[in-house]
């Protein structure tokens, strides 16, 4: 590995978290390659992408998702050839307080919460207090798949906080008897705040490349998936 150019991966911290780091020493033997990984949010890493920052950008959503929190982290201009290069798959959940007894939400019912509709608690049986919807960064791919999958593409609502990073999103719904926050699986602590039993929402983990992956970006890309695969 000496000499050579690491091959730089920015992005988002659930592929990070739930893909690079359990497996990064392990690709690192297997390919000769050293990494340079570089924790953050998918948007910020796609923008570093298409800037030359980095080699691979990690994902948690669809291009589309991805490049809309690519928007919101400062990307301009079109949109180049990206391709996605999924490694393995996790899961989006939605977490309240453990004092919330609303622990069942269909989407409609879910949608109606994050776009304002559904303003109070207790319009499902919950307790008599005013939904507080908390998200991930504005630049993260996780708020941009929920509003494409589970909002259809609506707006959140104007009240609804977008903090500085997914750990925060659990932190304040432990916090706030009030608040529902979607969140990976990964970051959940069941002790702190109770999942709601909702149809399931699967997203990638995966690397995204302006056009085709240069050969050690597809080696490191393909030693991840047999690590994924073998897990």
């Amino acid at each position: 590995m000496a000499g050579r150019r690491p091959v730089r991966l920015h992005g988002a911290a659930s592929v990070v978290d739930g893909l690079v780091a359990p497996h990064a020493a392990a690709v690192e033997r297997a390919t000769g390659l050293a990494l340079a990984v570089e924790r953050s949010n998918a948007g910020k890493g796609l923008r570093d992408l298409v800037e030359g920052r980095c080699e691979l950008a990690l994902a948690s959503a669809s291009i589309e998702a991805t490049l809309e929190a690519a928007r919101a982290a400062g990307l301009a201009g079109p949109a180049p050839d990206l391709r996605l290069h999924v490694a393995a798959s996790s899961e989006i959940v939605f977490a309240v307080h453990p004092s919330n007894p609303v622990r069942r939400l269909g989407w409609e019912q879910l949608r109606a919460l994050h776009t304002g509709r559904i303003a109070r608690w207790s319009e499902l049986g919950g307790p008599d207090l005013p939904v507080a919807v908390v998200t991930d960064a504005a630049a993260s791919a996780t708020r941009a798949l929920v509003r494409q999958v589970v909002l259809g593409g609506a707006d959140y609502a104007p009240g609804a906080r977008a903090l500085a990073a997914v750990k925060d999103v659990g932190e304040e719904v432990a916090r706030d008897p009030a608040a529902i926050g979607a969140l990976g699986l990964e970051f959940v602590d069941r002790a702190r705040v109770a999942v709601v039993e909702t149809a399931r929402v699967e997203r990638p983990l995966a690397f995204l490349s302006v056009g085709a992956p240069g050969d050690d970006a597809a080696r490191v890309i393909e030693a991840f998936r047999a690590a994924a695969a073998a897990r």
